[in-house]
């Protein structure tokens, strides 16, 4: 089951401008590479509920998906 359009693109705006904010990008290019991004996958899932965390963890996952390879490394999945 995947998630609706409207939930979709409200972490869209979001997570792509703290994106844009830390790393000084473009909204493109930030879109980009969320929509490319394996956590983005993971919040298109209904069943993994990762849709209900909210932007910062997102962000979080989408980060260390960055530094680490794999968005699983996040605090907040590692439940550190």
């Amino acid at each position: 089951m995947k998630v609706d359009a409207r939930t979709l693109d409200f972490f869209d705006r979001h997570v792509s401008r703290m994106i844009v904010e830390k790393y000084g990008i473009n909204d493109r290019e930030a879109v980009r590479l969320l929509l490319e991004s394996e956590t983005y996958q993971m919040l298109m899932d209904a069943e993994q509920g990762i849709y209900t965390m909210g932007p910062r963890v997102v962000f979080d996952m989408w980060e260390s998906e960055q530094v680490t390879g794999t968005p699983r490394n996040s605090q907040y999945i590692r439940g550190n």
